[in-house]
């Protein structure tokens, strides 16, 4: 499934899909055509970041199951031990050991396609003379740095019979995710370039990580999330006429990004155009209706536009969600102040 495509049915069902993560991601789903590596065999920071703050991960697999757009495992077990064996060209008895050491997973003594797959894996490396405690060894350092991963999703090379690379996208790794073949090509990798850019903007690199952001969206003019960090770069930068380029261009991508119709206001009302600000305030708020930053904007702009009644709307819906912070303080004077000017005009 494209991210695209996914992105859609995260937000079918009332989620905020995104690239990268954040304190407030639910949870990180890795695709199953590459593993979040840097170009020197690193763990990604979005997977360092989802380890530090302790999300849970899951496979593309396992996001396809939630949606309904794959069956589940369990209903797909239609191999016994033995047929398993013959179809793998494995020795009796060594299916049950690769299940006894997690290596397949069956369901009710049955065992299904992917099973088949790391199956056949164990029989070439164990016909190289690889034995299977390296390869559960092996497996058990990937899982420290990606705890979802298993044969059944992992490409596995022989390299000597104590030592196995791990495919990643057009090169290999070892168990630690060392790359030990070249990647000339990762650097056109969508999720390297995104990466490369955040580290940039992290490291205060300005101009480069502006520079990444741009050549990320004519790789991937359908993903919104670096037009939108090159906007919240731009608007951090006080250049504002670019970051509202940037967020117009996170919209277009994916019109129902509520955090850009949110910062897309932001720079609208710097440059005096309030009126714009309150209807991208508006479309935030149709999609996702309890953010309390939008709220406040919100009533702020309306308040400016000496909108006292929807401003005061605006402000009561805000207190609602937040009544004892300073910002509630905020709240709590300027819903009074627009209360005086309506009744002033009665």
């Amino acid at each position: 499934m494209k991210r695209a495509e996914a992105f859609a049915e995260v937000e079918k069902r009332g989620g905020t899909p995104r690239r990268g993560v954040t304190r407030e991601t639910s949870v990180v789903i890795i695709g199953e055509l590459g593993w979040p590596l840097l170009a020197d065999g690193r763990p990604s920071n979005s997977l360092e970041q989802a380890r530090a703050y302790g999300l849970p991960i899951a496979s593309e697999r396992k996001f396809l199951e939630w949606i309904g757009k794959a069956v589940p495992e369990e209903q797909t077990k239609t191999y016994t031990a033995a047929q398993l064996g013959t179809l793998a060209k494995l020795p009796d008895g060594v299916i049950e050991q690769l299940a006894m050491f997690g290596l397949i997973e069956p369901r009710v003594g049955r065992y299904g396609f992917r099973d088949l797959a790391a199956a056949r894996q164990i029989a070439s490396l164990l016909a190289s003379g690889v034995a299977l405690s390296v390869i559960t060894r092996s497996l058990a350092e990937i899982r420290k740095w990606l705890p979802d991963a298993h044969l059944s999703n992992l490409r596995i090379f022989p390299e000597a019979s104590d030592r196995i690379l791990i495919e990643q996208l057009r090169g290999r790794t070892d168990q630690k995710g060392q790359f030990v073949l070249p990647m000339a090509a990762q650097e056109e990798n969508p999720d390297f370039l995104f990466e490369q850019a955040q580290a940039a903007e992290e490291a205060n690199d300005v101009a480069m990580a502006e520079r990444l952001y741009r050549r990320l969206m004519k790789t991937d003019p359908a993903d919104a999330a670096a037009p939108f960090n090159l906007g919240n770069l731009m608007s951090s930068e006080g250049r504002i006429v670019e970051a509202e380029a940037a967020f117009r261009a996170a919209v277009a991508a994916r019109p129902k990004y509520a955090e850009a119709w949110h910062n897309l206001a932001d720079v609208l009302d710097e440059q005096g155009r309030t009126k714009e600000a309150v209807r991208c305030l508006e479309r935030a708020l149709e999609l996702n209706p309890q953010n309390a930053d939008s709220m406040f904007n919100l009533a702020l702009f309306l308040q400016k536009l000496e909108k006292h009644s929807d401003a005061a709307k605006w402000w009561r819906q805000y207190l609602k969600l937040d009544s004892n912070s300073d910002w509630a303080a905020r709240a709590k004077r300027a819903l009074k102040f627009c209360e005086m000017n309506i009744a002033n005009s009665r």
